[in-house]
């Protein structure tokens, strides 16, 4: 328990109140002793007021008659009038200066008086005084308060702390515990959740969403993997089968050989599209990225396959927007578009429309048979082909390597069409 961070945190709070409680309190006696100090002495100076009322009608007889009046009455003041060698006339105060003028702290046996001495005609000296015990228990009543308010505070933060500290132990014990299956291999574990939404299932919603990205690159690697090993092997198959025959063979045959160089350009063609695509998912040309003019590339193909599609006896139509300039590698979009127009000029039948509007949405789209709705996210995975593509040229990996494109661009990658297909890159 001492090393969970919000026990620390909750006994670092605690001795915060206890330190600041404890400055308070002594800045708060500090100021109550002074206040009521200060209301003693005008308690004192209206006492004076008060006797000395009876000097002038009646003499300094009469003055002392309340000076022994007041002692008789054992109030919380005292008074005492002394003659000016200190001898005393009336009334009683122990520790009694022989002459005082203006206030004073006496310090008598067991007690302290706060004193105030008036000098009267004659150099007859009057004191009244009062007991300083009762400011100091106020004042030290007061300053107890903070303190007291403090501990019970502290002790609060205290359980705070340890009720927080257990639950957050639970809770990270959990997320260990999800942690460990996902690196036994668990990938579908994710890490636990309360509806309250605070800040741990925040951090959990986000790492969860992260582990969801983790699965989907590591199933992909796999589906990657076995599509590897099957859409590879025919052609390495074909190739050993060759390379036996003209092992063979008593006199070698170009044919062979020709053949066998075939399968191993498909097989390097696939590798190297392979790492085409695997560079784009990377990210790592982002950071190459400046301004394309997507029109004028557009244009350019649309030349190019224009001439290709006229010796095939096909047509293509081509609206190109000017102007439209994207950030991006001009490199990849180049690529990305020639194979779409080769998958339309494959695959596709009729008219083969190239369009580029001002909003930034390029368009290849034939009259071909299409794909069926339900292959369309199928067919952007790498080596997935239709069933009527089997015997035709290719990998499967034309439109998988438009897909990356378009993610490490922001672009969205839409396959629709009613008729024929047609596929959409919108910037």
């Amino acid at each position: 328990m001492p090393r969970s961070f919000a026990w620390r945190m909750a006994a670092a709070a605690a001795a915060a109140m206890l330190l600041v409680s404890l400055a308070t309190g002594a800045w708060v006696w500090w100021q109550a002793e002074a206040s009521l100090r200060s209301q003693l002495d005008r308690a004192l100076a209206a006492e004076a007021e008060s006797l000395l009322r009876d000097l002038e009608p009646y003499g300094m007889q009469g003055l002392a008659e309340q000076v022994e009046l007041t002692r008789r009455r054992r109030g919380p003041v005292l008074a005492l009038l002394q003659a000016p060698g200190g001898q005393i006339i009336a009334g009683a105060m122990p520790a009694a200066p022989p002459f005082l003028r203006g206030y004073a702290t006496l310090e008598a046996p067991g007690r302290s008086l706060r004193a105030l001495g008036l000098v009267l005609p004659g150099g007859v000296n009057l004191i009244v005084a009062g007991d300083l015990a009762t400011v100091e228990q106020s004042a030290a009543a007061l300053a107890r308060s903070p303190p007291i308010a403090a501990l019970v505070a502290a002790a609060f933060a205290l359980l705070l702390g340890l009720l927080a500290a257990r639950r957050l132990e639970v809770r990270l014990a959990q997320s260990g515990a999800a942690a460990r299956a996902i690196m036994d291999g668990d990938l579908t574990r994710r890490l636990p959740g309360n509806p309250e939404g605070d800040e741990f299932d925040r951090l959990g919603a986000t790492i969860n969403l992260l582990l969801g990205r983790i699965e989907a690159l590591v199933a992909a690697q796999r589906q990657v993997t076995d599509d590897i090993a099957h859409d590879l092997r025919t052609p390495l198959s074909h190739l050993r089968q060759r390379l036996e025959a003209a092992a063979a063979a008593p006199r070698t045959d170009p044919a062979l050989i020709e053949a066998a160089i075939g399968d191993l350009d498909a097989v390097l063609a696939s590798f190297a599209a392979l790492l085409r695509i695997a560079r784009v998912e990377s990210g790592a040309g982002r950071a190459g990225f400046a301004a394309v003019d997507l029109s004028a590339l557009a244009s350019m193909m649309a030349e190019t396959y224009g001439a290709v599609a006229e010796e095939a006896g096909r047509a293509l139509e081509a609206h190109i927007a000017p102007g439209v300039v994207v950030q991006g590698d001009a490199a990849l979009l180049r690529q990305a578009l020639a194979n779409l127009l080769d998958n339309a000029m494959l695959h596709g039948a009729g008219v083969v429309r190239l369009k580029l509007s001002h909003g930034g949405a390029l368009m290849v789209a034939d009259d071909g048979p299409g794909i069926p709705q339900g292959e369309r996210d199928a067919v952007l995975r790498r080596f997935h082909r239709l069933q009527a593509a089997q015997g035709r040229p290719g990998s499967g990996l034309g439109l998988a390597l438009v897909a990356a494109t378009a993610r490490m661009h922001g672009a969205r990658l839409v396959l629709g069409g009613e008729q024929g297909l047609e596929v959409r890159l919108e910037f």
